[in-house]
């Protein structure tokens, strides 16, 4: 009696859970929402390529006034002699 009682309540639960499955799409079903999605995420991720150069470039900028503040300052120090 207590093999058919735990196979019937096996059989409930496990039907349970079929039936609460729901597909949920990650993506929508139509080709041209796909490539839209797609578009979006290459220039997203064009545009953050693009602001690392432009940082870099900066960066590179920064360094080279500082290096010719360093010259015109050690020019102008006094010297000891």
């Amino acid at each position: 009696m207590k093999i058919i009682l735990c196979s019937i309540a096996f059989i409930l639960f496990r039907a349970a859970s079929v039936w609460a499955e729901v597909k949920i799409d990650v993506f929508p079903p139509t080709g041209y929402d796909h490539s839209t999605i797609y578009l979006n995420l290459g220039m997203f991720w064009a545009g953050i390529i693009g602001l690392v150069i432009l940082l870099r470039l900066k960066l590179r900028e920064l360094e080279r006034v500082q290096k010719m503040e360093r010259e015109e300052a050690e020019k102008a120090a006094p010297l000891l002699e």
